[in-house]
């Protein structure tokens, strides 16, 4: 079955369905283009995300130390507070 003719487009078909598919073709490819743009755009706003849980992260630290530090030294006032009540209440 050798078949010679080459493929050819039947002029039975309407110009504005061939039209019609290369406007879908290119709404296709903006569409894909659109996409790979809002993924870049998400991945450098993930990424400076990352950079801030990072900064918050580390400051949160910083003041759990500053608040475990406080704590102590309102302990030991709170104890020279007692001696010095004691002390008044002997006299």
């Amino acid at each position: 079955m050798a078949h010679t003719e080459s493929w050819h487009l039947s002029r039975s078909v309407p110009i504005s369905i061939i039209i019609g598919m290369g406007v879908q073709l290119g709404g296709v490819v903006w569409m894909f283009s659109q996409m790979s743009s809002d993924i870049e755009h998400n991945k450098s706003r993930i990424e400076r995300l990352d950079v801030q849980v990072e900064e918050i992260s580390d400051t949160a630290q910083a003041q759990a130390v500053q608040l475990g530090r406080i704590e102590t030294r309102l302990d030991a006032i709170a104890d020279q507070a007692d001696r010095i009540l004691r002390a008044l209440e002997a006299k």
